[in-house]
């Protein structure tokens, strides 16, 4: 058991290293370039680079270490000694990419091509360090502060509302509004690269039947589509009627077979919806035998 915890934890230490090369690389390659500041600390170290002429690998750092001091108070250990880790590794390869004067992506025609493919290897990096239960610094530390006070609060709003102030701010310093427009996208990419991270990657389908048939109905997808089914019981509101409501989760390939199910039996209402991700007993093998 400790061996297993071991490898574990060396695996989190190559993410967190991994993790945040990928970060120096899409700030200094082509974030900073491009004139325009992304969301978080990372925005706020980009105009402070701007206007100073140091290195924003210093700015993150001065930012991110006062605020893990107040967090290895708060928070899990484990959470902010990644998180540190990121933070100081990450600011210490910005700095270095400066010093060797590291290649970076410079456009005057299409601007927008920085904006994308750093909001897809930053929010890469955010979604590594988050599967992992750490962060990459600066808001999420803040957030996840917050959340641990008033966990029922609206962290999502909190943090959307103190990114888009830094994007709005760096208005001032660019005095340009594309670069208002691209820190716009640039987020957007961002959130929605992390959100799929976070999810299973598994694609299926959650089935809810309502029947009076539901032994014949879970045979048949015990015995044919070889899933699992949870019965419920139910009762009409306007017929007052007793039945039971039938859920499975099955593949998306299977939703025809699925429905020609449904079909054998009359007086049956379905529907059915995405679901996000899926963990667990998904489906036997084709081996296996049905119970």
């Amino acid at each position: 058991m400790k061996e297993v915890v071991v490898k574990k934890e060396i695996v989190n230490v190559i993410i967190t290293i991994f993790a945040s090369m990928l970060s120096a690389f899409g700030l200094y390659f082509f974030v900073y370039p491009a004139n325009f500041a992304p969301a978080g600390v990372d925005g706020i170290a980009t105009m402070l680079q701007e206007i100073s002429g140091f290195s924003a690998g210093y700015f993150s750092l001065m930012f991110n270490l006062p605020l893990l001091i107040v967090a290895w108070f708060l928070l899990k250990r484990k959470f902010v000694v990644y998180t540190i880790i990121f933070s100081v590794l990450s600011s210490v390869l910005l700095v270095v990419l400066e010093m060797v004067n590291f290649p970076q992506y410079v456009t005057e025609t299409d601007r927008l091509i920085p904006a994308v493919f750093s909001g897809l290897i930053l929010g890469f990096r955010t979604g590594l360090m988050l599967k992992i239960g750490a962060s990459t610094g600066g808001v999420d530390v803040i957030a996840a502060m917050v959340q641990k006070k008033r966990s029922y609060g609206n962290i999502e709003r909190i943090i959307s509302v103190i990114c888009y102030s830094i994007i709005a701010v760096s208005y001032f310093l660019y005095k340009d509004l594309n670069s208002i427009l691209l820190s716009i996208v640039q987020m957007f990419v961002f959130e929605k690269t992390a959100a799929v991270l976070m999810k299973d990657t598994r694609n299926a389908v959650e089935f809810k039947i309502i029947t009076k048939y539901h032994e014949e109905i879970t045979n048949e997808i015990i015995l044919g589509l070889k899933h699992g089914a949870t019965i419920v019981e139910s009762k009409g509101m306007y017929t007052g009627q007793n039945s039971e409501i039938i859920i499975s989760v099955v593949n998306v390939r299977q939703i025809p077979e699925f429905l020609n199910i449904i079909k054998k039996y009359p007086d049956t209402f379905v529907y059915y919806s995405d679901v996000s991700g899926v963990r667990g007993n998904f489906r036997w093998n084709k081996e296996d035998e049905a119970k």
